[in-house]
């Protein structure tokens, strides 16, 4: 009687190919906008390149954005301007690039023209949380890119070590740190609050 022979497992055929995997094809900036992932990150276009970057709206900066919000409200009756302080807004800083800064003000006139369904002009302030994952090279590449768009004030907060960089320009900067006051002024009257008592 033979010996039986063990079956061996049918080898793949290196001339058939696997069905490619369906992926959307996000070409244009409208399909960008329609395109809403749920993974956790925040997705941004810049002229073609979809750029991923984790999420630094977290739970554990929360409160950060709860004291702008209610400080911002108590300012709010006596703004000409009115408006409102957003989270994470679509912002067109050129035609071919749309940010998503982390919080944004947004005039009363810019409120209606979002209405209509098409972005508003760029923000005149612009607040971004600085997270351990940002290259410094990219932070300062977007933040020239939001004063070409005509941002007046940008805010970098850095939780981490309770420092807000405040920019008027792409080189005039005050560093925040303790009592020193952080301003939104001339875009916000008013709106000076200092780094301890943000971080507080």
């Amino acid at each position: 009687m033979e010996a039986a022979v063990p079956k061996q497992p049918a080898q793949p055929n290196p001339r058939v190919r696997k069905a490619p995997v369906h992926r959307r094809k996000i070409d244009t900036i409208e399909k960008f906008r329609e395109w809403r992932p749920r993974d956790g990150f925040k997705y941004e276009w810049n002229n073609g390149v979809i750029e991923k970057s984790p999420k630094t709206v977290t739970f554990k900066n929360l409160y950060i954005v709860e004291r702008l919000e209610d400080f911002f409200q108590t300012l709010k009756p006596s703004l000409p301007k009115r408006g409102m302080l957003f989270t994470e807004p679509e912002s067109m800083t050129s035609p071919t690039q749309l940010r998503i800064p982390d919080m944004a003000y947004y005039t009363a006139q810019q409120i209606r023209e979002a209405s209509t369904g098409k972005i508003p002009s760029a923000p005149e302030f612009v607040i971004e949380f600085v997270s351990n994952f940002d290259q410094h090279p990219k932070v300062l590449e977007k933040l020239e890119e939001y004063f070409n768009a005509g941002v007046r004030v940008v805010w970098l907060v850095i939780p981490q070590v309770k420092i807000v960089y405040v920019y008027t320009s792409p080189v005039e900067v005050t560093i925040c740190k303790g009592k020193r006051v952080c301003s939104a002024e001339p875009v916000i009257p008013g709106f000076k609050i200092n780094a301890e008592t943000l971080f507080s």
